[in-house]
């Protein structure tokens, strides 16, 4: 479906680094002690909201190590007008929470790849969410993102649309400068 080319190693030199990162945290979270029972089992898997679907499908999973600070994997598969993939490791901070909603600011550092020109970019992010809990015991959650992102390019060229639509990779594509985003997770 998607034709690849030489710079997939590169993702790949990416995504394994975000995984050794993430083996990393994860034994070190597994030797911690906590007293908070709210704080163990702090694994969510988070997947974009349905009508997202139409032009991308992206997991997250979060690993929270503090009852405050969390680490979160991030890989999505672009298609429709800007076809690629994108990958970011995201912190976030957890503050001011209550019974239904915890708030957060966040930070995101990554890379791309656009299929058709073989571009690759980076991803940088900053901004503020919402955690709005669904149940009592915090299972099913709608996190809700409001930021800023810029996505330089380092090789070839990303934006991959079609005349008529050209820049639609800053605007709502994958570097949309303007971060808005919707998940569902689910905390095991």
């Amino acid at each position: 479906m998607f034709v690849l080319s030489n710079k997939t190693p590169f993702m790949i030199r990416i995504f394994t680094l975000c995984i050794a990162l993430f083996l990393t945290l994860s034994n070190n979270l597994l030797k911690a002690e906590s007293t908070d029972s709210t704080f163990k089992n702090q694994y969510t898997l988070y997947v974009n909201q349905p009508i997202g679907l139409v032009t991308k499908v992206r997991l997250t999973f979060e690993c929270r190590f503090t009852p405050k600070t969390s680490v979160l994997f991030n890989h999505t598969l672009f298609y429709g007008l800007s076809p690629g993939q994108q990958g970011y490791v995201e912190l976030r901070r957890y503050f001011g929470n209550n019974e239904k909603v915890e708030y957060t600011i966040y930070t995101k550092l990554g890379a791309g790849y656009s299929f058709g020109a073989s571009g690759t970019y980076g991803v940088v992010g900053i901004g503020t969410g919402q955690k709005i809990y669904f149940d009592k015991d915090k299972r099913y959650s709608l996190y809700c993102v409001q930021g800023a992102k810029y996505c330089p390019t380092t090789s070839g060229s990303h934006d991959t649309a079609p005349n008529p639509f050209k820049g639609f990779f800053n605007i709502s594509g994958p570097g949309a400068i303007i971060d808005l985003q919707f998940n569902f997770g689910y905390r095991f």
